[in-house]
């Protein structure tokens, strides 16, 4: 059997009910299903491979609960085949063509960003971010509040830290790697608002809050495969996220969601 071009990891956790809407968004990204793998890491204990069967799937050893989403993604990580390596949460989709538009952009650049549509109740509510270009810099994270999903190369694969925002410090140290800047194509990254999910967990925006620092410090004291020249910009994006988040805990709204607060952040200063 010849290997995948792609492997798309996806964590799952209490994901039964959402992962067949992010498995049809696949089927729809632009490449033939014999190119693409889907490795599913299971974290609840659930043995997904009962519920799904696809040719494209693939499964990580059922065991591990609650080890959480960074070590869930190291587990597939070490099984992925692909010369391509995408991300993608249970509970997210992917826009039409998504890995056709952005593949060849990474094959050419290292890796390559989508658009991050944000999603509440099935209405879009923001597409970050908001400005017009095809370069997504390091300062997009900290000044949108956003996190943004790459497509890379296999090499430029790092292991995932086991705390809040591990995707955004994976990507950042990419980000670093890659001189501060990759092509921001416009396919778009779905990111579905979950009520259930650990972000809109009441102790978040703290627990968050806390990672920030942490994230700091070990960029700081040299931890993470990020050149030198470039820690103090990857330090400053969580900086800049530290201070957004603080501005949501102290000033938003009762019952207003994080993304909510970004939007209305942001139109005020649009």
């Amino acid at each position: 059997m010849s290997l995948p071009y792609v492997t798309v990891i996806i964590p799952a956790y209490r994901a039964a009910d959402t992962l067949p809407a992010a498995l049809a968004s696949i089927r729809t990204c632009g490449l033939p299903p014999d190119q693409v793998e889907v490795i599913i890491a299971s974290d609840d204990g659930q043995d997904y491979a009962t519920r799904f069967t696809d040719p494209m799937l693939a499964f990580t050893p059922v065991g591990p609960v609650r080890s959480g989403a960074g070590p869930a993604r190291n587990r597939a990580l070490a099984q992925a085949r692909g010369n391509f390596i995408a991300y993608l949460d249970a509970d997210d989709t992917w826009s039409p063509g998504y890995l056709a538009a952005l593949v060849p952009l990474a094959r050419r650049h290292g890796a390559a960003f989508g658009l991050t549509s944000v999603y509440s109740d099935g209405k879009e509510l923001m597409q970050l971010p908001r400005r017009d270009g095809f370069t997504l810099s390091l300062e997009d994270f900290g000044a949108t509040g956003a996190s943004y999903h790459p497509v890379l190369e296999r090499h430029q694969a790092r292991p995932f830290t086991n705390q809040p925002s591990q995707d955004v410090r994976h990507a950042v140290e990419l980000l670093a790697r890659l001189g501060g800047t990759a092509p921001l194509g416009q396919a778009r990254y779905c990111l579905n608002l979950n009520p259930d999910s650990a972000t809109a967990d009441g102790t978040f925006a703290r627990r968050v809050g806390l990672a920030y620092q942490r994230h700091i410090a070990q960029i700081e004291a040299g931890e993470g495969d990020i050149p030198d020249a470039m820690r103090a910009r990857c330090a400053q994006v969580f900086r800049d996220k530290d201070r957004l988040n603080h501005a949501f805990t102290n000033s938003a709204t009762p019952g207003l969601s994080y993304y909510d607060f970004v939007a209305a952040w942001q139109q005020d200063r649009a």
